[in-house]
């Protein structure tokens, strides 16, 4: 899967910017895999041939080709199917015909999905936290703003009540989920002070802080309104103590983890729902939340760039531990997903709501054409003797 290049574009530049805008601007232009397409170096040009001349007395198009093949090629499905271990991400050639079938130059690349969690979580002792759903007055439902992006409310017309239902329970989970952001860049902001962070850091937590109150909000809102009636927030179950990183290295290791990885992911997601949302409300809603998004990723590559000049090379190693642990989750194989397809993933879509699989491919997708390239761009992490190869070992599979 290829993320949109506009997109990836403008955001891997933001992210770059952590090194100085003289490093950006030639690091866009001179580094390998990044700000093209992901991965180069696990890429290759091969023929592939299909029998569709002998079924449709016709080889297809270039677009169409390609829409086949990813069709062929299921990277995230993981149910009923064995997953190839490749994937088909161009088509380079018209059809030329062989034997009966229609071959085509393509450019295949290994999966690349990932399983992690988007977002910027609050975790206590390696569990995360969110405060449970409850019904709700209008203290956490968004309200109309200049901008448009709240107080609008989704076209319900066309929907089932089970298409209703699920769009409720998704966006209710991603409400509870940046409810818990909010507290997270808070003690994000703790951490900063605690270890000597500039202004310039601290301010934009509580900004992001600030950012994340507004995205529960938009949830909240969409949630109610497929709903039916309004939900929000439960107390958050903060415990009496919340420990903040005794070192330099842990707040470094949390920025890269939560926000060059999680946040950078849950921007490219944001964007994809952008894109493929129909209802005004909700693409008014995911514009806002992409746009933010893509702002925390850009702090945490700032934090982490800071976190490193101020504690040099132990903060270098923890912070590469993060992104090696991402680059070795590309080659997991993934639990089943049982989502709705056909006509109902498409109404879901045009609110706002993608199936598991599609979200597994494009957090794959992230961390191989945004966040490992990157990544390695910067000096933050270097791809080992294994990965070099480009070879995932074990296929994705349907776990027994």
């Amino acid at each position: 899967m290829l993320l949109d290049r506009s997109f990836r574009r403008t955001l891997i530049a933001r992210l770059l910017l952590s090194a100085g805008p003289s490093t950006a601007a030639a690091l866009l232009v001179a580094a390998p895999g990044c700000g093209e397409a992901a991965a180069e170096a696990e890429s290759a040009q091969e023929l592939r041939c299909f029998d569709w001349f002998e079924e449709l007395g016709a080889c297809l198009d270039r677009d169409a080709a390609l829409e086949e093949f990813s069709t062929i090629h299921r990277p995230c499905d993981g149910k009923d199917v064995e997953l190839e271990k490749d994937t088909i991400v161009s088509v380079e050639s018209d059809a030329t015909r062989r034997d009966g079938a229609c071959c085509y130059e393509v450019i295949v690349e290994e999966n690349t999905i990932d399983c992690a969690a988007v977002g910027r979580p609050f975790s206590l002792e390696g569990h995360r936290v969110t405060a449970a759903p409850r019904p709700a007055e209008a203290g956490w439902l968004a309200r109309a703003t200049a901008s448009g992006a709240g107080g609008q409310q989704p076209s319900l017309a066309d929907l089932t009540d089970e298409e209703r239902e699920t769009l409720a329970g998704g966006w209710l989970r991603g409400a509870l989920e940046e409810h818990a952001s909010v507290a997270s860049f808070a003690r994000f902001a703790l951490d900063l002070m605690t270890h000597g962070a500039p202004s310039s850091l601290v301010e934009a937590a509580h900004i992001a802080a600030l950012d994340e109150v507004g995205h529960a909000r938009l949830g909240f809102s969409l949630a109610s309104a497929y709903r039916g009636a309004p939900v929000g927030p439960a107390a958050f179950p903060m415990p009496p103590a919340v420990p903040i990183a005794a070192e330099l290295a842990a707040l470094a290791r949390a920025a890269a983890e939560e926000g060059c990885v999680g946040e950078t992911v849950a921007a490219v997601i944001a964007a994809e729902q952008r894109a493929r949302a129909e209802d005004p409300a909700v693409r008014a809603a995911l514009e806002v939340i992409a746009e933010d998004e893509a702002r925390h990723a850009e702090l945490a590559w700032l934090t982490v760039a800071w976190a490193i000049g101020a504690g040099g090379e132990p903060v270098r190693r923890a912070v590469a531990e993060v992104f090696e642990a991402a680059a070795a989750s590309l080659g997991r194989p993934l639990p089943p997903g049982d989502e709705p397809g056909g006509g109902r993933a498409a109404a879901l879509a045009a609110h706002g709501h993608l199936a598991v699989a599609e979200v597994r491919a494009l957090q794959g997708a992230a961390l191989a054409q945004v966040v490992l390239p990157c990544a390695r761009a910067l000096g933050l992490w270097e791809r080992s003797a294994a990965q070099s190869t480009g070879r995932v070992e074990e296929r994705y599979r349907q776990d027994a």
